[in-house]
């Protein structure tokens, strides 16, 4: 598949509304709810606000097709929205005895991306760095002073290759890594065309050689052997084509990713249209 033919399946323009479909019952949900139970507490809560900021400061999020890097994206606004929650209740009069700019500690060189086409890499890097300013803005306007990293020094390590031939661990050690995540480009078994060579390869290395698997299989299986090397609790949240609950798709996937990969099912959401903010819409349905 082209970099054309990926556009227009909506690989780079997930809407906000999909990703937090992704994102929320990933890890958002439980982060929310576990903020919310120290807020209630009666004792302990400051040192406990504490060591929750300094756990969201330590997760490193994975996006192995990240396109222009809108899961990223969405997803570093809401750990800094969480964080600023925590800053808040640290400092409820909104007087600080640090400037504002020694209160975070959530950056964007906690988010590692790879996108086979360069320009929408690039971009991936640039958005994160802006979205990076708007929450330092947001983080200002909550405590009245002046928030910019300025010079920037911290980036998104987003590498510009095909993620079907790079080694996923060279980007970013399983160990160190907490959740894998996004839209992975989907076709077919018919329709892979340019990408047909690397994905038997693929498929090879995986121990599913001769299967007939659309390729969106491909980034779970692959996912699956990333976080098998490690006994940490690495979630996994993809978008995928329906295809992949039907049919001959079945028992040659989920029997590999329960069995060989030791995946569990945590979540998931029926077919539903897939929308875009792409201007030649994808007209398909998926799962999550």
């Amino acid at each position: 598949m082209n970099a054309k033919e990926r556009r227009q399946k909506g690989a780079h323009y997930t809407t906000e509304k999909n990703i937090l479909k992704v994102i929320e019952p990933l890890f958002l949900d439980d982060l929310r709810t576990e903020l919310a139970r120290i807020l209630e507490l009666k004792r302990g809560r400051e040192a406990a606000l504490r060591a929750f900021q300094d756990k969201l400061a330590g997760l490193n999020l994975f996006d192995p097709a990240c396109g222009c890097g809108n899961f990223l994206i969405i997803a570093y606004r809401e750990l800094r929205l969480l964080e600023i929650e925590v800053l808040k209740a640290l400092y409820p009069s909104g007087q600080l005895d640090l400037e504002a700019a020694a209160l975070s500690k959530v950056d964007v060189d906690q988010f590692y991306g790879i996108e086979i086409d360069e320009f929408p890499a690039r971009i991936a890097e640039t958005a994160m760095w802006m979205m990076d300013h708007i929450m330092n803005n947001r983080l200002s306007q909550e405590f009245g002073q002046v928030f910019a990293r300025i010079p920037l020094k911290s980036s998104a390590h987003i590498v510009h290759g095909d993620a079907m031939e790079i080694d996923w661990t060279t980007v970013l050690a399983p160990e160190h890594c907490s959740y894998v995540l996004g839209n992975p480009p989907f076709s077919g078994f018919t329709l892979r065309d340019d990408q047909r060579a690397a994905q038997i390869r693929g498929l090879e290395s995986l121990g599913a050689a001769g299967s007939r698997l659309d390729y969106v299989s491909y980034w779970f299986l692959k996912a699956g052997s990333y976080v098998r090397s490690t006994d940490l609790d690495v979630r996994i949240g993809f978008v995928a084509t329906n295809s992949i609950t039907q049919g001959e798709q079945v028992p040659q996937l989920w029997p590999a990713l329960f069995s060989k990969y030791r995946l569990e099912l945590s979540f998931a959401h029926t077919t539903f249209p897939w929308g875009s903010d792409a201007r030649g819409k994808a007209h398909v349905h998926v799962v999550t």
